[in-house]
């Protein structure tokens, strides 16, 4: 089995993996796919989370197929399509954790349905289900912007969670929004997810 791993600033490989036994209360993932997240970039950059010493594994994005259940775990099964929540998880996945996402199989420890494994709703893709961390991010700044319906919303950056969060925004009524960017594609797709007005502030 191979696992991506972060040795040194900029010095990422993928190594040799072999997973830790599984226990009672874990549950084993069979990887479909897994998103790259900006904070993986920033992690490459460092040599690590915070710049910390030592092997890191990559990848917190990540959704698969249940493929071992232990046997203290209850409503999940094998086979079932699962998305991982990195911050609920024992061993922080992907964010300065022993595991990490990018690898064939996933110990999950401790796992629990509806915490740190969330179901795929039927007919939604692998890929698609992996985007749903970062647009978790999103509606947590949402959430804390306490944005509603009626007010004028400006978002800066329209990177994956900016445009996570005009997607939001829009979902909640707000019309009066507004998307800026340096780059015109990404106000192109700001104005398909519900932004009023977009502004290039590269050139406007």
């Amino acid at each position: 089995m191979k696992v991506l791993n972060i040795h040194a600033p900029g010095d990422v490989r993928l190594d040799d993996y072999q997973m830790p036994e599984a226990g009672p209360r874990d549950v084993v993932l069979k990887m479909k796919a897994c998103g790259i997240c900006g904070s993986d970039l920033s992690y490459i950059k460092w040599g690590g989370v915070g710049g910390s010493a030592g092997i890191t594994p990559l990848g917190h994005e990540g959704v698969g197929e249940v493929l071992r259940v232990g046997s203290e775990v209850s409503g999940l099964s094998v086979g079932d399509a699962m998305i991982v929540n990195p911050m609920a998880t024992t061993n922080n996945i992907g964010n300065g954790g022993t595991e990490g996402a990018f690898v064939n199989e996933l110990l999950i420890r401790d796992a629990g349905k509806g915490t740190s494994l969330l179901p795929v709703p039927e007919g939604v893709p692998y890929d698609v289900a992996a985007m749903c961390e970062p647009l978790a991010v999103a509606m947590h700044g949402v959430n804390r912007a306490r944005a509603k319906a009626g007010e004028k919303v400006v978002v800066f950056g329209c990177g994956p969670i900016g445009l996570g969060m005009v997607l939001w925004l829009a979902d909640r009524g707000v019309e009066e929004l507004i998307a800026v960017d340096l780059a015109d594609e990404r106000l192109e797709r700001a104005t398909a997810l519900g932004a009023k007005y977009v502004i290039n502030a590269g050139s406007e």
